[in-house]
């Protein structure tokens, strides 16, 4: 689902906090007298201590090509004018500076992940070479870095994965044996939306006498326990025909197949792979932790009623019920409250996903397989070239265009309340990348899959799939280790 990013940023400018940070972001050298488009003032200067300003800068006078996916809108790359557009206005501010320092024109071309996919393949395959960056899904995994079609972006000298510019966790949970083939971080800035949260009716809340989750978030005691209690009673069949139905009645939380599974599952600190001190990754999960997780989020889901899509093109519905003001929960991404709750009535707040129990250290956000991720083609002609440009790009959005994201428009517009924003704080903090999920090995999917079979054990499928995921493992790396 693409982000609505015209939604999420409309009447944005209205804000005085936005017009303050406008004036620190650095886009004002750009100012407009009304004309879209044309841009006048000094140009903006960048600290020579800054992430961007560190950089060394070499013209290169030729064209940088990007092949984007279609779903993430322009909110990454392509910007052609100053619109206005907060985002707009910093896209294009980083896109007039990197190619002014560097000598370069970017040129974009676009097409659906599974497309982009098969183009990279056949473009190998038959010794092309059209494109500098492609972006990449979690379907990359599978289809491209397992049979050696990326190129190891840790061994490119002129790309430095360990700045900060990178996901850290990204990066040490998709290196294996030393290779990185995929990632992500401040390049993207719809990652940053692509990130599991919960929201809640705060006007339920307050009919029902119940007290929001904030304070229990802050003292670090926002638990499934806790969660579970919440969505107790909750589900009623509101209009009394006998029936609970998502036409007309109230729910405790509605969720959808393709996000709750992982959101609760990850969320309460569950994983199925490592990556070890040799960078190899191995199943590394507890039976009775999975079982117990699992018996968790059953209860939530399953036992408690609550409304959960199993048929993948009516996933919108799950959003609707909440945004008309019959459900206590909504199982969230940042990004879906700009798409779906913007016009909601009803007062809503946002918290992180709870944590198993007390005694789990931080709370922690699923990173859906959708998120944007950097491939290069393994006949890639300039490497050097190609790291140089993505380490520019990454270090600029680092500086300029991430504080944008963060403070004007996560903030400011999908949160309503000062409670909320500093929520969105603990949502982003720790962003979970399981390699396990990211490989599409089949132990990864069998919370989803037991949910929607509506299994209350899931001790045989771990078994089954376990097994099963141990030889899809061993391939995988086979395949891995003759890549060059």
């Amino acid at each position: 689902m693409a982000i609505n990013w015209k939604r999420l940023l409309a009447g944005i400018l209205t804000s005085a906090t936005l017009v303050g940070a406008m004036l620190t972001l650095g886009s004002c050298g750009n100012d407009t007298d009304g004309n879209e488009g044309e841009t006048k003032g000094e140009k903006e200067t960048i600290s020579s201590d800054s992430a961007y300003g560190s950089l060394e800068k070499t013209k290169y006078n030729k064209d940088f090509v990007i092949y984007k996916r279609d779903e993430s809108d322009k909110c990454d790359f392509e910007v052609e004018k100053i619109t206005g557009d907060v985002l707009d206005d910093a896209l294009f501010d980083r896109n007039t500076i990197v190619a002014e320092d560097y000598g370069i024109t970017f040129v974009y071309y676009e097409n659906s992940y599974d497309k982009i996919n098969e183009d990279l393949k056949l473009q190998v395959d038959g010794g092309l070479y059209d494109y500098d960056l492609y972006v990449g899904h979690k379907s990359s995994m599978k289809n491209l870095a397992q049979n050696n079609y990326l190129y190891d972006l840790a061994s490119i000298t002129d790309l430095d994965l360990t700045a900060s510019w990178w996901d850290a966790l990204c990066r040490e949970n998709m290196t294996v044996d030393g290779k990185t083939y995929l990632m992500t971080g401040d390049i993207f800035p719809s990652s940053m939306v692509i990130t599991s949260c919960l929201t809640f009716n705060k006007k339920m809340f307050k009919d029902w006498n119940l007290t929001e989750p904030f304070a229990l978030v802050d003292e670090g005691k926002w638990t499934a326990a806790e969660f579970t209690a919440l969505l107790t009673d909750a589900t009623r069949d509101k209009n009394g025909d006998g029936k609970v139905k998502p036409e007309d009645d109230i729910y405790g939380m509605t969720t959808w197949m393709m996000d709750v599974p992982y959101s609760l599952f990850y969320g309460m600190g569950g994983m199925f792979s490592t990556i070890n001190e040799d960078e190899q990754p191995e199943l590394s999960y507890d039976d009775v932790d999975i079982v117990d997780r699992y018996e968790a989020i059953y209860d939530m889901i399953v036992t408690k009623q609550s409304y959960f899509i199993t048929v993948e093109s009516d996933y919108s519905k799950n959003y609707e019920v909440f945004s008309d003001g019959r459900a206590l929960f909504c199982d969230m991404t940042l990004g879906k409250i700009s798409d779906f709750l913007l016009d909601m009535t009803d007062p809503y707040g946002i918290v992180p996903m709870p944590k198993f129990d007390a005694n789990q250290k931080n709370y922690l956000s699923f990173v859906n397989g959708a998120t944007p991720l950097v491939m290069i083609a393994k006949n890639c002609k300039d490497p050097d070239f190609v790291g140089t440009i993505l380490d520019a790009m990454g270090a600029y959005n680092k500086d300029k265009v991430t504080p944008t994201i963060f403070e004007n428009v996560t903030k400011l517009k999908a949160a309503q309340d000062p409670d909320s924003a500093r929520m969105v704080d603990k949502v982003l903090e720790h962003r979970v990348y399981d390699f396990a999920y990211f490989a599409d090995l089949s132990v990864a999917d069998i919370v989803r899959v037991q949910l929607i079979a509506g299994q209350p054990n899931i001790s045989s499928k771990i078994r089954s799939e376990g097994a099963s995921s141990k030889l899809q493992l061993r391939r995988l790396m086979s395949d891995w280790n003759k890549a060059d």
